[in-house]
C-alpha cells in the first residue's frame, strides 16, 4: 500500500524553526493580535533602485528568458572574482572557482550531498545555522556538533575540534560573522584552522554570508590564508548585502574541484539562477559604492539602541561584530522555549529560542534587528514591561555585559 509519510531522512530532522515561528505569526495575526516579528533574519529595507533598475532591464533581453546556465553567467563571475579581489586581495578563476547560487542556504543544503557519502561525519556548530546539518542529514552523513561557547568569543576551540575527529569525519562548518550570535573571526583562527584541517585531511566550509554586515573592522575570508585554496569552499550572499533575500541568489568561491561538484549536482537538481537577478546582483558588487556602510550605519543605529534596552533590563548580552542579529542570556529559571514563549503570549513580540540553534544554544534567545527602529523601539518597551531579567528571574552580571 502506498504510504504518504515522508522519507525517514525527514523524519529525523525537527520541523524547521523558523517555518513554526511564522506558523505562530500568522495564526495570531489572523486572531486579530499585534505581532512584532524579530525572529527571523529578512531585511525589511528594500533592494537599492538602481539594482532594481538593472533587474528591470535585464529581464526585457530575450537571451534572459532562456534557462541559465548551472554555474552562472561567465560575466557575472567574472565581476564576482574582481570584486573579491578588491575586497580580500584574493586572486579566484572565474571559470572555475565562482559559481552562482540561488541563495547560499542553497548552495549550502546541496553541498553534503555533492561531496559527502553515508555513514561519513560532517563536523558543524552548536549553536550554528540549521542547514548545515539538515543538508548532511539529507546526504546520509552525520552531523557531529561542536560548541562554540561565550567564554571564547564563540570561536571553537582546535582542541575540541580535533577531539571530535573520526576516520569517518570529512568535512568542518564554520561560519563568521556568525549567525546567530554576531561573532568576527580573526585571521589568525582561519590560519590555525585550514592548518589542523590540512593535517588532518579535512575540507571546510566556511559560511560567509553577512561578511558585508559589520561594525567595526570588515570581516575575513578564508580564502586570505593561501593554504586553504586546496581544501576549503566559501558561500556568500546577496541576500543580506543588497535586501534581496526574495530575488534568491548568492555566489560560491573555493577549491576547483569542490566548486565543480557542486555545479555538477545542482545541474541535476535545478536549472540555475534566473540571468536577469544574476546580472542585477552582480552590478551592485561594484555600482552601489556607498550603499555598504549606508546600510551598516542602519543596523549599528538598531543594535545600538537594541543594546542600551537590553542591559538597562539586565539581560546579558555581547556586542556583536557583525550580521543584524543579538544573542542574549534568557532569565535563570527558564528554558529557551518557554521565555520565547511567554514573552511572545504576553507582548505579541517573537524572538528565536536559542535552543533552535542547537542544545549549546539552550539559555540563550536571537532578536533580528530588521526592524525600523520605532518598531524595534516598541517591541523593547513590551517586553521591558515585563521586567523577564528582574526577581525571581534574576541572571544578569556585570561581567557578561
Amino acid at each position: 500500500m502506498a504510504t504518504t509519510e515522508p522519507s525517514k531522512r525527514l523524519q529525523v530532522l525537527p520541523r524547521y524553526l523558523f517555518a513554526e515561528l511564522e506558523r505562530k505569526r500568522h495564526e495570531a495575526e489572523s486572531a486579530g493580535r499585534e505581532v512584532i516579528d524579530l525572529s527571523i533574519g529578512d531585511p525589511d529595507l528594500p533592494t537599492p533602485q538602481p539594482i532594481l533598475d538593472q533587474l528591470a532591464t535585464g529581464s526585457l533581453a530575450p537571451q534572459n528568458h532562456r534557462y541559465p546556465t548551472s554555474a552562472g553567467l561567465l560575466e557575472v563571475r567574472s565581476r564576482i572574482a574582481r570584486w573579491f579581489q578588491q575586497r580580500y586581495g584574493v586572486t579566484l578563476d572565474p571559470t572555475r572557482e565562482v559559481a552562482i547560487l540561488i541563495g547560499s542556504k542553497e548552495g549550502i543544503g546541496h553541498f553534503p550531498l555533492a561531496i559527502l557519502n553515508p555513514g561519513d561525519e560532517a563536523l558543524v556548530p552548536d549553536p550554528g545555522y540549521p542547514v548545515y546539518t539538515a543538508g548532511t542529514v539529507f546526504a546520509g552523513a552525520t552531523p557531529v556538533r561542536f560548541p562554540i561557547q561565550e567564554a571564547q568569543g564563540f570561536l571553537p576551540k582546535i582542541s575540541d575540534l580535533d577531539r571530535l575527529v573520526t576516520e569517518k569525519t570529512r568535512v568542518v562548518f564554520v561560519n563568521y560573522p556568525n549567525n546567530p550570535t554576531g561573532a568576527t573571526a580573526p585571521p589568525e583562527f582561519y590560519d590555525l584552522l585550514t592548518g589542523w584541517a590540512a593535517r588532518r585531511g579535512l575540507l571546510v566550509v566556511s559560511d560567509a554570508a553577512y561578511s558585508e554586515l559589520y561594525y567595526d573592522d570588515p570581516p575575513h575570508s578564508i580564502f586570505e590564508i593561501p593554504a586553504a585554496r586546496s581544501q576549503s569552499i566559501e558561500f556568500h550572499s546577496f541576500s543580506k548585502t543588497f535586501n534581496m533575500t526574495g530575488w534568491r541568489i548568492g555566489f560560491v568561491v573555493g577549491a576547483a574541484p569542490l566548486v565543480e561538484a557542486l555545479v555538477r549536482l545542482k545541474a541535476n537538481v535545478d536549472s540555475g539562477a534566473p540571468q536577469a537577478i544574476q546580472l542585477a546582483a552582480s552590478w551592485g558588487l561594484s555600482g552601489l559604492p556607498a550603499h555598504g556602510p549606508a546600510l551598516r550605519a542602519v543596523y549599528k543605529e538598531r543594535r545600538d539602541l537594541a543594546l542600551q534596552v537590553l542591559h538597562r533590563m539586565g539581560c546579558p548580552i555581547r556586542t556583536p561584530g557583525g550580521a543584524f542579529y543579538l544573542w542574549g542570556r534568557i532569565p535563570a529559571g527558564e528554558s529557551s522555549m518557554d521565555f520565547a514563549s511567554r514573552v511572545f503570549e504576553q507582548t505579541g513580540v517573537l524572538l528565536t529560542p536559542g535552543l533552535g540553534f542547537g542544545s549549546a544554544g539552550e539559555g540563550y534567545f536571537r532578536m533580528a534587528l530588521t526592524s525600523p527602529v520605532e518598531r524595534l523601539e516598541r517591541a523593547l518597551a513590551k517586553i521591558e514591561a515585563l521586567q523577564p531579567w528582574k526577581a525571581p528571574h534574576a541572571s544578569a552580571s556585570p561581567a557578561a555585559r
